[in-house]
């Protein structure tokens, strides 16, 4: 470990706040290793999905209603480091070739800094990830972490006035997906109690994600992508339709601003509702067919509107998938109901429409991940699902996280699990987290349904907020 000086605030876009005193300001490397010049350090090959992953940044914010002990968070993390090395080195995106890109282990560290807020009681804690929660994290500019200039790991600890912490962390999206962000913290919260994390230690080996054949060409791989609809698409119009829609460049990459996204609760009442509409046989079909339903129904579009369904696949576990602690970009959009508004106007229909794509999206799970590997290695822009409509909000892209982001409420740093855990704020259209504790009740983490986070452009978002929206999103009213 070692002190520095506490990097200028310009460097931190969200953590920046003049009232907070700074106590300390910490890098924590690896144990047993040195820091090692980028020329020389070894490099942790990333696959071509993580380097198109690099532009982002994974968050999460925990509230603890008893103090943090710093010490105890700082030993953990380094010892945590040395089973995640790459975590503490540097992105390394310059050198030719596509077996080239990587991160160089440097151990260069990871910034773990501490501040006082006088100003903040932990009563008053804001409950949404709105633009209140953001100053909780430290992340530096995406394209600094692009040229090798920044950590891919960062950690803040918000300590509030009359006792409670806030714990902060930011990921390189390049690094990994959400999954493998959490069984990191996971491992971290574990390791306070020198525990093992039961799923074991992670897995780097960025062979074992299916690739396309060593021996195929450019051009041969630009005709596979193309006959199974991974057409290139221009990143100009991308972009241009992106920022239409009220994406931005800066801080988040491609993201609606922050606190443009709401959180809908959909309480086991209402879950049990959606399940009994849509005979669907698990909460996520029943959720993917409401979420698809309620937001063709209220986004405006007339009928015949594309207005696809697309789901995230996870390509770990199983007897064909990656190993459970593969840390690594592991998950993938997949398109699950090329359909349009007006095509369904029940849930049982949506469901009965959408379950053929989940099945082939789970049974082909494999080769998405080639293709996008292919994709890469052949300079295309190609994807599954309409690349134009997510970036304008005209698609229903569902991402249940909710047996992952439970997780959450298990990190015990020593003082006890958060009261409050809010997941990352991704560029999902809807993503889905367990329902939060009851402290009136003591019902804990994911007994009363689910919250289900939505994020569409702007002009959209305020058409849902509206009441009637509202109850029908939460499934209180317009079930059919």
């Amino acid at each position: 470990m070692a002190r520095t000086l506490m990097v200028p605030a310009r460097n931190f876009l969200d953590g920046a706040n003049a009232k907070e005193l700074v106590l300390d300001c910490a890098t924590v490397r690896a144990p047993d290793s040195d820091v090692v010049s980028p020329d020389v350090a070894e490099l942790q090959a990333l696959s071509g999905y993580d380097v198109g992953e690099v532009p982002f940044v994974m968050q999460a914010v925990c509230y603890y209603e008893t103090t943090l002990d710093v010490g105890t968070l700082e030993v953990a993390l380094r010892k945590t480091l040395g089973k995640y090395p790459m975590l503490a080195g540097r992105l390394d995106l310059q050198t030719p070739g596509y077996a080239s890109k990587g991160v160089r282990l440097t151990n260069d560290g990871v910034p773990l800094r501490v501040v006082r807020d006088d100003n903040q009681r932990f009563e008053n804690l804001p409950q949404d990830y709105a633009d209140a929660t953001r100053r909780f994290l430290d992340f530096a500019p995406w394209i600094d972490l692009m040229l090798g200039d920044a950590p891919v790991f960062t950690a803040k600890v918000t300590h509030c006035a009359g006792g409670g912490s806030v714990l902060g962390v930011c990921m390189s999206h390049a690094v990994s997906d959400g999954q493998g962000f959490i069984e990191f913290l996971v491992t971290w919260a574990k390791m306070t109690n020198n525990e093992a994390h039961p799923l074991g230690d992670p897995v780097f080996d960025r062979s074992l994600v299916s690739q396309p054949p060593a021996d195929m060409s450019v051009e041969e791989m630009r005709a596979m992508l193309s006959k199974e609809g991974f057409d290139n698409v221009s990143s100009v119009p991308m972009l241009a339709n992106a920022l239409k829609a009220g994406r931005g460049l800066i801080p988040d990459f491609l993201r609606f601003p922050a606190g443009n996204r709401m959180m809908v609760s959909i309480k086991e009442d209402g879950m049990r509702r959606l399940r009994e509409s849509s005979e669907a046989t698990n909460d996520n079909e029943a959720l993917s067919a409401h979420s698809w339903l309620a937001l063709a129904d209220l986004c405006g579009l007339p009928n015949g509107t594309p207005f696809e369904h697309v789901t995230v696949v996870s390509g770990r576990g199983g007897r064909t998938g990656l190993p459970d602690m593969y840390f690594g970009n592991a998950a993938i959009g997949v398109c699950t109901g090329r359909v349009a508004v007006g095509d369904y106007s029940t849930l049982l229909d949506v469901k009965n429409g959408l379950r053929p794509g989940f099945t082939k999206a789970m049974m082909r799970r494999n080769k998405y991940l080639m293709l996008t590997e292919a994709a890469f290695r052949a300079g295309v822009n190609g994807f599954d699902f309409d690349i134009m409509a997510f970036m304008q909000g005209q698609m229903c892209w569902c991402n249940n996280l909710v047996e992952i982001y439970k997780k959450l409420y298990d990190l015990d740093f020593g003082t006890g699990s958060p009261t409050l855990a809010l997941p990352p704020e991704l560029n999902d259209i809807i993503q889905i987290q367990c329902s939060r504790p009851d402290r009136a009740t003591g019902a804990p983490a994911g007994a009363n349904g689910v919250e289900m986070f939505i994020n569409l452009p702007p002009a959209v978002m305020s058409r849902l907020r509206q009441p009637d929206a509202l109850a029908r999103l939460s499934a209180q009213t317009g079930i059919k």
